[in-house]
This record gives C-alpha cells, sequence and structure tokens, in this order.
C-alpha cells in the first residue's frame, strides 16, 4: 500500500500531488503498520549505520533518564504523539481549522513552561480569535495557501528538522561536540519526513501518522522501562 519509490519521488520534490485513498479500516490499519515497519527499518538502519559507530568511540550521549511514572507513560505514549504530528504535520495541508489548532498548541508548549492555566486560556483564545478571524474565502487563507503552495518544498523539510533537533532534548549534551547534534537524530528527521509523506498522500494521514506514533512511542516506553 505503501509505494516506496512514490515516497523517493516525493523526497525529491515534496509537493500535494496526487492522493491515495484509505477507503476502510482495515485499509487504514494495514497503513499504520507498513508505516510502523518501514520506521523500524530506518531505525535499525540509522542504529546500525550511525548509533552503533558513535557509541563505539564514546561520542554517543547517554540519554535524560526517564522517571515512568503512570503519568509519564501516558504523556510520551499518547500525549505527546498527538501533539506533535497536530503541530509538525497537520498544517501541512491548509485550512483555518489546521492552522488554528497548530498555533494554539504552539502558544500551549511555549506558556506551559510558566503557568499551565495561563497556557491553556491563552492557546483556547487564540485558536477561537484564528478560526473566526479566517474566513473560508478570506484573502488571508488564499494568500497563505499560494505562499504554502509555493514554498511548499522548504516548508516540508523545515517541519521535519525541526521535529527531529526537538528529540536532542531526550540527551544530555555536551556541547563540545555540536557538530554531531544532526547525526543524533538522524532517526527522528527521517521519521518526519516519512511522517510528513504519510500526511500529504493518503486521506485521514493525519490520523495514521498519530497512531503509527502512538505505537512508536508505547514499545519505546515499554523497552526502556525494562
Amino acid at each position: 500500500m505503501i509505494d516506496l519509490r512514490d515516497f523517493i519521488s516525493f523526497l525529491k520534490n515534496p509537493d500535494f500531488g496526487k492522493q491515495f485513498e484509505i477507503k476502510s479500516i482495515s485499509s487504514f490499519f494495514k497503513l499504520v503498520w507498513k508505516s510502523f515497519l518501514i520506521l523500524f527499518a530506518i531505525s535499525i538502519i540509522t542504529g546500525l549505520g550511525i548509533s552503533t559507530p558513535l557509541k563505539y568511540f564514546n561520542l554517543l550521549p547517554p540519554q535524560e533518564e526517564i522517571n515512568f511514572s503512570l503519568f509519564n507513560i501516558l504523556k510520551i505514549s499518547l500525549l505527546l504523539p498527538i501533539i506533535e504530528e497536530l503541530i509538525f504535520r497537520l498544517p501541512l495541508r491548509i485550512s483555518k481549522v489546521n492552522i488554528a489548532t497548530s498555533s494554539s498548541l504552539i502558544l500551549f508548549l511555549i506558556f506551559n513552561k510558566l503557568n499551565i492555566y495561563v497556557a491553556l486560556s491563552s492557546s483556547i483564545v487564540l485558536f477561537g480569535f484564528l478560526f473566526l478571524r479566517i474566513k473560508k474565502e478570506s484573502n488571508i487563507l488564499k494568500r497563505i495557501d499560494i505562499f504554502f503552495t509555493k514554498y511548499f518544498s522548504g516548508f516540508f523539510y523545515f517541519q521535519a528538522l525541526v521535529f527531529g533537533f526537538l528529540h536532542l532534548t531526550n540527551y544530555r549534551l555536551d556541547f563540545k561536540y555540536f557538530y554531531l547534534f544532526p547525526l543524533f537524530v538522524i532517526n527522528q528527521i527521517f521519521t518526519g519526513c516519512f511522517f510528513g509523506y504519510i500526511r500529504v498522500r493518503y486521506t485521514f494521514g493525519i490520523y495514521v501518522c498519530i497512531v503509527t506514533h502512538i505505537v512508536v512511542n508505547s514499545i519505546y516506553c515499554f523497552v526502556l522501562s525494562k
């Protein structure tokens, strides 16, 4: 169901192009399963080709310790995958709901460091403002759509890179090795590209990304908690 040749072609020149339909629940979960297998294969390749040599030369930093309380397990395996996909992949297709959702979640994460109530209230206000302010046929939405379409390739790779580098927070970093930082998160960068492809190429692709992301993070929690 996933055409690897189309995926490679897409990475060479990301665009909206054709969209594949997901016509049934069984097709949906088959796509989730195949997406998981591809991400698992990417993890093995990057692990053997990059992480293993870095470990051998003692260049791979240790991971931050995680307290696997029930709240943290739910946060890592369920909450973060949903938030990350809605921020990074949802706006790969422009609509006022997508813009309002992603923008309000970004604001929530910024203000959450200060106060949860301020973060929640401000994000709700921003969502309501954008949702009501941006009309379906407004010039603002049209201009955003034109700009986004024109520079889609750059935006696509930007979201994948930011998504990848965000995961540097998983490590206890030594900044004297800053030039190796891209290698530490190369797997997450590839993941961002793959999820972006699924989001754009498939109807209901955002839900495939969310479910697959939840599965990956749940397995991650299970393995590390042992």
